[in-house]
């Protein structure tokens, strides 16, 4: 049985799942309780703050994964296309084993909140920076300047954000995939040869990424 010292996090992760899924408003707290497993009792205890801060918390939980995926990722790659797979491989297999209900952590959110509620809507932008800022390190690492990679940070979080809306819709990976391949080509064209690069050891190639999910009818 789950112990009760681990009920806060048990009840970010379950309010990350839920938010992502069906948005803010349509998830109670009671829900969180549920798909946590954490005690009734706990929920002003650990977010006294209500509802908003556990929102703010699954947030935050965001901008600390993409960190590490993009890190992750990074580690793997031997290139700047070779990056944009490896991060889609982990995304799509997210979005496959949730049935096409999981896409982006705060995507849901965003659409829900932005820019009505102004706390939030700032938190959101926080964790677009610091997706972009490591996106821009990784890219910097093989020749790409700041400033340019920048501009395709911003491309690849948009494209990716998109194509999750789409495969979502169409309950298949394909679009996804079909939209990552052309953003994987687009940013290895950008690359910048340079005594700067950095050897990053067995890359995720298109060979090597997930096989795509087959439609559900």
């Amino acid at each position: 049985m789950p112990q009760r010292s681990d009920a806060r996090s048990r009840m970010i992760q379950a309010a990350s799942e839920l938010f992502a899924q069906r948005g803010y408003h349509a998830c109670a707290f009671s829900d969180v309780i549920q798909e946590s497993g954490a005690p009734r009792g706990s929920i002003y205890f650990h977010f006294p703050g209500g509802k908003q801060q556990l929102a703010r918390e699954t947030i935050a939980l965001a901008g600390d994964e993409i960190e590490v995926t993009v890190a992750q990722a990074a580690g793997t790659a031997d290139g700047p296309g070779s990056l944009v797979r490896a991060l889609a491989a982990g995304m799509a297999e997210r979005l496959e084993e949730s049935d096409y209900k999981h896409g982006c952590s705060i995507a849901t959110m965003v659409l829900e909140l932005a820019p009505h509620d102004e706390e939030l809507t700032t938190e959101f932008d926080t964790v677009f920076a610091r997706w972009r800022a490591a996106l821009v390190a990784s890219f910097e690492a093989w020749g790409i300047p700041p400033e340019r990679g920048g501009a395709l940070a911003d491309v690849v979080m948009s494209t990716f954000e998109g194509a999750l809306i789409l495969s979502r819709a169409a309950r298949s990976s394909e679009p996804f995939w079909s939209s990552v391949e052309a953003l994987a080509d687009m940013v290895d064209a950008a690359e910048v040869p340079s005594s700067r690069h950095v050897s990053r050891g067995a890359g995720a190639r298109r060979g090597g990424r997930r096989g795509r999910g087959v439609r559900h009818e």
